[in-house]
């Protein structure tokens, strides 16, 4: 497949140059043909470009600086001439913070403002979260570009994202590759707040523990001596184990991945993660997908379970997550389409810039 690269900044920072090193990184794990990254600080050249491409390429990624970003946002949906609408999982994670007057009402309002037919790709406090649009076998990934958020989206969505267009043996690769990155990330943080987590040993700790190297052995310890009970809920379980391996090891943290199950008879197979801290235990529960087998299900999990401690900070309670963290979930690996064709979107593009030149 074919995949064209823009990034959008209007002053140097070496932050955005950090982030286009790991959006290329990423991209070279499913594409190692991508040539990389055509730099612009018009938003106008950017968008004839832009069309350009999309009468060729498969792919087109747009990484914009967080001075540009909403605003470049309402002008590509503009120029695709697609109407907007409030996404409701967003506003969801954003309201208490309006509410308590911690962000602005624009702010509010051009963070959860995205394009129909969108699929949002999140950012762990919501604000510049990316997103996807497929068009006629062409798509539109748009995020912003410096590091940290970058790395969010990356390894939180887009390699789940380019996994369902490349092949088994070449995913597979990269996906070992963005889960050695979720524990590089995770350990730094872990590390740097001094917190330790105990995790229960079982086959998703043994996909773990395949990749930890002796300085990350610091931060994690699998407890390979607890034995879950054979009958009962999976759940109580999965809660009972994680905050059973915290206190035995003496952790600030203590995690358990179950098996794949059923949550009835006849239901398609899941995973119960559980993380617990002094306050409490949270809880997820992950689907398997479509043509995933359970290791494949296990290793995402295992993922997640990366995720989630490297926000660890909002673990807490005992409830499980919340429908629109279910969402979030759902949509790594889903990416929902609108009707235009590609070379619609290009040719609006292209009327639209010329309309702004034409001013």
């Amino acid at each position: 497949m074919d995949i064209k690269l823009f990034s959008l900044c209007n002053q140097d920072s070496q932050e955005a140059e950090n982030g286009k090193q790991k959006i290329l990184s990423c991209v070279k794990d499913f594409f190692p043909e991508c040539n990389g990254f055509s730099d612009f600080t018009s938003q106008k050249r950017m968008l004839v470009a832009i069309s350009k491409s999309l009468l060729a390429a498969d792919i087109v990624l747009v990484a914009v600086q967080s001075t540009m970003y909403n605003a470049t946002k309402r002008l590509l949906c503009a120029a695709l001439d697609i109407k907007t609408e409030e996404n409701d999982e967003i506003a969801g994670m954003l309201k208490n913070r309006l509410d308590a007057k911690k962000i602005k009402p624009n702010i509010y309002t051009a963070n959860i403002t995205y394009p129909e037919g969108a699929t949002v790709l999140p950012t762990d406090d919501y604000i510049n979260c990316g997103f996807t649009l497929t068009s006629g076998g062409q798509h539109i990934i748009y995020m912003p570009v410096e590091d940290e958020k970058a790395q969010q989206i990356l390894l939180g969505s887009l390699y789940d994202y380019f996994a369902q267009f490349s092949e088994p043996l070449v995913a597979a690769n990269a996906l070992k590759n963005r889960h050695r990155a979720l524990i590089a990330r995770t350990v730094s943080k872990l590390d740097k707040d001094s917190v330790r987590v105990a995790v229960a040993g079982n086959d998703a700790s043994d996909y773990l523990t395949a990749f930890l190297t002796k300085k990350d052995s610091s931060v994690f310890v699998v407890d390979m001596n607890y034995e879950l009970p054979q009958d009962g809920d999976i759940k109580t379980h999965a809660i009972e184990a994680a905050r059973t391996v915290r206190d035995n090891n003496h952790t600030q943290l203590g995690a358990y991945i179950s098996e794949p199950f059923a949550l009835s008879d006849g239901d398609a197979l899941c995973v119960c993660i559980a993380v617990a801290n002094e306050e409490g235990t949270k809880t997820y529960i992950v689907p398997v997908e479509d043509g995933e087998s359970e290791k494949e299900l296990t290793r995402v999990c295992v993922d997640k379970l990366l995720t989630v401690l490297c926000d660890y900070e909002r673990i807490g309670n005992t409830q499980e997550e919340s429908a629109a963290e279910k969402e979030a979930d759902n949509n790594l690996k889903g990416i929902l389409g609108i009707i235009a064709s590609a070379a619609v979107l290009a040719a609006s593009i292209a009327g639209f810039v010329t309309a702004l030149i034409m001013r």
